[in-house]
């Protein structure tokens, strides 16, 4: 499957998902934590790897971003697989599962960067 057609699965799972675009970044409301998501390519190929971009906001962390996820203060990359309708609809279920400060400081997600802002929230 080509990068457009990965692309166009992932969008139709988060269409389906009822998950609103916001300046042209898919955004994920929780109770405190506004994940923004996108979509990154390795390259311009076809066949270039796609990977999501998760970002966390959570009000008094800084401003809300206007970048979408790479102006989060918690930002994790995710690869996308050979499924991308399948992974799309998990990260969707496992972001909507990270809605508060309290889930968030619970959840396992290697690799992410934090800011001082979100650190200091985490207490990390």
């Amino acid at each position: 499957m080509d990068q457009k057609a990965r692309r166009v699965a992932v969008a139709k799972a988060f269409r389906g998902a009822k998950v609103a675009l916001r300046k042209g970044h898919w955004r994920i409301v929780g109770d405190e934590v506004v994940w923004w998501v996108d979509l990154r390519a390795a390259g311009p190929r076809p066949d270039a790897a796609l990977t999501f971009e998760a970002g966390a906001w959570v009000e008094g962390t800084g401003p809300e971003p206007e970048g979408g996820a790479i102006d989060c203060p918690l930002l994790v990359d995710i690869p996308l697989g050979d499924d991308p309708a399948g992974e799309a609809a998990a990260l969707i279920a496992r972001l909507t599962a990270i809605g508060t400060v309290a889930e968030l400081r619970a959840a396992d997600l290697p690799g992410a960067y934090l800011d001082a802002s979100m650190k200091e929230l985490l207490g990390r």
